[in-house]
Formats: C-alpha cells, structure tokens, sequence
C-alpha cells in the first residue's frame, strides 16, 4: 500500500510539473510566500513576519502557495494549489464564501509586493483534479465581495451567531462529520432566522 500511493504521489508531480513547464507565459517567482507567521525553511525567505491588513481592518496571516510573475506585462499571478478533485460551480468567485482564497491572495499579494494582480485561481494539480484551473475574476465588484464576506464573518465572531450551516450534499466530503454528527441541517433549521441573514446571504454568492 505505501509503495501504491508513493507511486501515485509521483506521477502527480510528474504531472504537475509538466504543466508548469508547458506555461511559457508565466515565471514562477515565489512559493509559501507567508505574511503574519514565524520564518521558517519551507517558507519563500521573502515572507513578511507581519499581518497584511485588508481593507486596512482585517489583518490576515497565512501563506501563499505560489506567485508567477507573466514575462511581457509583469503582472502578478497567484495560485491556490488543490490537491482533491474540482467539486466548484460556475462562474467561481467565493462559492458561497467557500473559497476565499483567489481573492484574499490577490489583494495580500498586491499590498505585499506593490504590483498588480492580473490573475487569481485555483489549481487542482493532481490526476484526481484533473490538472484542471479555475481563474477567478479580479474586478472591482469581486474585490468587493470578498471584503463583504469578511465584514459578515466578523458580524458573526461580534455576535456570537456561528451557527452551522452547510451547504447541500457538502457534509458528504468534510471531515468534521464525526463531530457534527449527521444532523448539521436539521440543527439549522431550529436556529433563529434572524441570526441566519448574513450566512444566507453569503451562501448565495457565486
């Protein structure tokens, strides 16, 4: 079984690396580039130890997967690496508020390193994925949405209202089940709804 999977861990990079190479376009320039997190040797040595605040409120801690840099417009690319299969909808933006990521990079990448982000997506780099990519669009009413979501994350850390709410069939792929137990959307549907307004609305956002 370990030979099995090392084997399969294998031709994923294998994989993964084949498509790197074959976009020319693109030079990778940073990996694990973290802000708000201790150095650490599998971290760009580029990383900043300091929060990046978004929206000049929220301040943020994490790290980066990888950034390229495109060779004609200089521009900035931030990329989100996946390693389970594409389960997103179309169009991706914050699905719902699941993915934050592509947006919330882009702008710690832009305030980072003072260069626009032209390009922010997810790339589910393994067979299982497909190898496939999804962009998410960067304009100025997506940039906005991810910080509507922040502001109705906090409403909800400031009132106290973290009640569950999943989405349909997505307690069939997380692994917090065994603490939920199976019953997450029927405890939902005994929550008072006026504490619901903020997540109903962000679970409508594509």
């Amino acid at each position: 079984v370990w030979k099995e999977e090392m084997e399969a861990i294998a031709r994923d990079l294998r994989g993964w690396l084949r498509h790197v190479a074959a976009d020319d376009a693109w030079e990778p320039r940073f990996f694990e580039l973290s802000f708000g997190l201790p150095p650490a040797p599998d971290r760009d040595p580029r990383s900043d130890p300091d929060p990046v605040r978004i929206d000049g409120r929220f301040p943020l801690r994490g790290a980066i997967d990888a950034i390229d840099v495109h060779r004609q417009t200089k521009v900035l690319r931030v990329t989100d690496h996946k390693t389970g299969k594409d389960r997103t909808k179309t169009p991706l933006v914050i699905a719902g508020g699941s993915v934050l990521q592509p947006l919330v990079y882009a702008a710690v990448a832009e305030s980072l390193l003072g260069t626009p982000v032209g390009e922010s997506r997810l790339f589910f780099c393994t067979a299982a994925g497909g190898f496939k990519q999804r962009p998410v669009l960067l304009d100025p009413a997506t940039k906005r949405l991810a910080i509507e979501a922040f502001e109705a994350i906090d409403r909800a850390v400031e009132h106290g209202a973290l009640a569950p709410m999943p989405a349909e069939g997505a307690c069939t792929w997380c692994d917090f089940r065994p603490v939920c137990g199976p019953s997450a959307a029927q405890h939902v549907a005994r929550k008072p709804q006026a504490h619901m307004t903020d997540l109903i609305w962000l679970r409508s956002r594509p």
